[in-house]
């Protein structure tokens, strides 16, 4: 199947608040623009009003770029978005549909590949290993390729797990227990939550920054988010076959997930369940912007079925 990439992309700024705190824009965080400032061809993702997934963005940052990614054969050809931090040299969030069609037999394709849709000396060297970190680079011990839109969330074909592993999809995340453990538990259990006939909607993303010092291949510096979330966004019976922007608040249900980077022992995704609503305050983005009845405020425990 071949792979079908158009191009998305444009300088866009800390969105509101919250991307001071969650490592935004490279001229207040101290992050320096590689090759002394690029310039980026920009277009306007929000014309794309019937993506629910899609978070709010803001134009005028210089350190966040987009990238949409088309795969032949899947629905629409939507793969899924990717927001870019040039200074950080990290994935900030992925948004992107499930349904049962996503889901095949394709199996783990480990094809690293430098973004082609984003200029390839901004991104982190990452193709032919994971990150590098004092002491240790020890896989297990450290911080590994953490992907935001998983591979397991894309076997329907080759080209479109390939599109996973692109190095903008990925953010430094404490392997030992949590990428390997309860992190992996979330991306797994989502998928107990897709819809007989509609579709889950998801944004996978980080924020925030620690002190630990990590690289990439070539020794460039990678930002390391203190926290990773999950937002969920679907029909409450699942089987409405209408979009959910036509829906009404009392017939959509949403769910977020707040973690912390590091180890978890013994940890389950459903003891880190939130609303919507308290990650858009710790993050300052706005989630569902194209669904406008989306309940974000509130979320019933008992509606998903997480461990």
């Amino acid at each position: 199947m071949m792979k079908k990439t158009m191009l998305l992309l444009w300088i866009m700024g800390s969105l509101a608040v919250g991307f001071a705190s969650c490592g935004g824009d490279s001229e207040d965080s101290g992050w320096p623009w590689p090759d002394g400032g690029l310039q980026l061809q920009s277009q306007d993702l929000s014309r794309y009003t019937g993506w629910a997934e899609l978070p709010a963005v803001d134009p005028d940052s210089k350190d966040l770029v987009y990238a949409a990614h088309f795969c032949n054969g899947l629905p629409g050809g939507r793969n899924y978005s990717i927001c870019y931090s040039v200074g950080g040299r990290i994935g900030m969030w992925a948004a992107f549909p499930l349904h049962d069609c996503y889901r095949g037999s394709q199996k783990r394709s480990d094809k690293w590949a430098y973004d082609p849709e984003i200029p390839q000396s901004i991104q982190p060297t990452l193709t032919k290993g994971s990150y590098l970190q004092e002491p240790s680079e020890k896989q297990g011990d450290s911080y590994s390729r953490g992907h935001l839109l998983a591979s397991e969330d894309r076997t329907v074909s080759y080209a479109a797990n390939v599109q996973t592993f692109y190095v903008t999809n990925v953010a430094p995340q404490w392997q030992n227990s949590f990428n390997g453990g309860v992190w992996s538990s979330l991306e797994s259990d989502c998928w107990n939550n897709i819809c007989d006939i509609d579709t889950l909607y998801v944004v996978s993303g980080v924020c925030g920054e620690l002190a630990a010092s990590v690289t990439d291949r070539d020794n460039r510096k990678c930002r390391v988010p203190s926290h990773f979330f999950r937002v969920l966004l679907r029909s409450k019976t699942g089987k409405t076959g209408r979009p959910v922007q036509e829906l009404e608040a009392d017939e959509l249900q949403c769910v977020g997930f707040w973690f912390e980077n590091r180890p978890y022992s013994g940890g389950k995704p459903s003891d880190c369940m939130v609303s919507v609503s308290e990650i858009e305050e710790k993050t300052g983005m706005t989630f569902f912007v194209n669904v406008p009845n989306a309940p974000k405020e509130t979320f019933e425990r008992s509606a998903w079925t997480f461990r």
